[in-house]
């Protein structure tokens, strides 16, 4: 840990190439004199994909932001009773964004609404800078050697079932939920996308 943000330009960049690149670094969270940190080991991606709030480009007053900076935290409220926070990615006017899924280090940070729950991540943050350093930001970390990368589908959702747009570090305890057969193929194969490739519809 750095103790200093990432800045803009780490976020600035295609949403399936932003998630894996997650995986490793801290989620910081300033508690009046304290600063919570966890490590982040769950992400899952969203574009205008059909399970994602701006499908089909649409923008609504709830997704604007996913539409515009990257590197803001998009945090909405779900099921009437849990919140889930997000990166925004992408460059402006593109949506995508990050859901962070699970923390290693943090007690019960497994699961979107537990991690915000753990860390006390509610509406008040949504659209708060993640460069800033201020509530809430993000810190450079890496993975530890040997860690793997697993790449599978996303979960919780009733559409675009079928994209492997799911990221985590094998063995951390703060993932939600282990996919042993996406382990025993995608762990040592997975490779992380280049910049010049078109970014997925």
């Amino acid at each position: 840990m750095s103790g200093k943000p990432l800045g803009r330009r780490f976020f600035q960049r295609p949403t399936l190439e932003l998630a894996p690149a997650l995986l490793g670094t801290w989620l910081c969270r300033r508690r009046g004199a304290d600063i919570v940190r966890g490590r982040i080991v769950e992400v899952e991606a969203y574009t205008d994909d059909g399970a994602s709030h701006a499908r089909e480009g649409r923008r609504t007053p709830r997704n604007t932001i996913v539409f515009g900076h990257a590197g803001y935290a998009y945090v909405y409220f779900t099921y009437g009773m849990h919140y889930c926070a997000n990166v925004v990615a992408e460059r402006d006017g593109i949506p995508g964004a990050v859901l962070l899924r699970g923390l290693d280090g943090i007690a019960d940070a497994h699961g979107p609404a537990r991690l915000c729950r753990a860390l006390d991540i509610d509406k008040r943050l949504d659209g708060v800078d993640l460069t800033a350093g201020d509530q809430l930001w993000i810190e450079p970390g890496r993975r530890r050697a040997g860690e793997r990368i697993v790449q599978t589908t996303r979960i919780g959702i009733r559409r675009a079932v079928d994209l492997p747009w799911r990221f985590y570090l094998a063995g951390s305890p703060g993932v939600s939920r282990r996919d042993r057969a996406a382990e025993a193929i995608h762990a040592t194969s997975w490779k992380p996308p280049q910049r010049n490739r078109v970014r997925p519809a």
